[in-house]
């Protein structure tokens, strides 16, 4: 037999209901149901589902060009007058390279499955200030960010047009400055306060030691918490 809910120090089924019966009336939901936005996993018929049943649907981006953004914008739009969130990874600074290291990389990983090719490690994410600039023209009713923080231009940017910023912190430091930039916009008409999520708050490896660990050919700039 379950037990009882455990809630926080203060909190009440009734407190929980109205934050979640808050928080759809904010964003236009029916239901506190948002898609999780994975890159690659995101099609728009499963966003468009979600949000014509009541929820928010999602888009991962970090793949995605500025025009694959604005084209998944168009096409849930033509389907449904739900709210959509789209999500950007932060990247890291592009790596330092180590022709030698990289061979030897590819060797052990090619013990268990296909060979890289040398020029594999070539490979680059889009172009991200050409995504931001994407997510500011299809002004969908949220943005999400995670590895990183967006930079305060383009939390103004957001602000501005009236569009909600959810930022994953990673680290205490991000969270102070996360929670800063949402605070400088919040008195600027139709914004809101960046809302914050931090599943960890483990310190940044040494880039020496990060460095020694082989990286996906799909996503170079991919890094571990800053």
């Amino acid at each position: 037999m379950p037990g009882p809910e455990i809630l926080p120090s203060g909190a009440s089924p009734s407190s929980a209901r109205a934050r979640a019966e808050k928080f759809c009336e904010v964003y236009g939901l029916k239901i506190p149901i948002l898609l999780a936005p994975m890159a690659g996993s995101c099609p728009v018929a499963l966003s468009v589902a979600v949000a014509n049943a009541g929820g928010m649907g999602a888009m991962g981006a970090l793949l995605t060009a500025p025009e694959g953004i604005a084209a998944w914008s168009d096409a849930f739009r033509r389907e449904s007058k739900g709210s959509f969130q789209l999500n950007l990874w932060v990247p890291d600074p592009p790596p330092a390279r180590d022709a030698e290291a990289e061979q030897k990389v590819r060797r052990f990983l090619a013990q268990w499955g296909p060979e890289f090719a040398p020029e594999a490690g070539d490979a680059r994410p889009p172009d991200f200030g050409g995504q931001c600039a994407a997510l500011l023209a299809a002004k969908p009713r949220m943005v999400s960010s995670i590895m990183g923080l967006f930079s305060s231009e383009f939390v103004a940017a957001l602000k501005a047009r009236g569009i909600t910023w959810f930022a994953t912190a990673t680290t205490v430091s991000e969270t102070i400055r996360a929670e800063e930039a949402g605070r400088k916009q919040s008195s600027r008409k139709g914004s809101r306060l960046a809302a914050i999520a931090a599943p960890s708050m483990l310190p940044r490896p040494s880039d020496k030691a990060w460095d020694c660990l082989p990286r996906s050919p799909a996503s170079p700039t991919w890094s571990p918490c800053r």
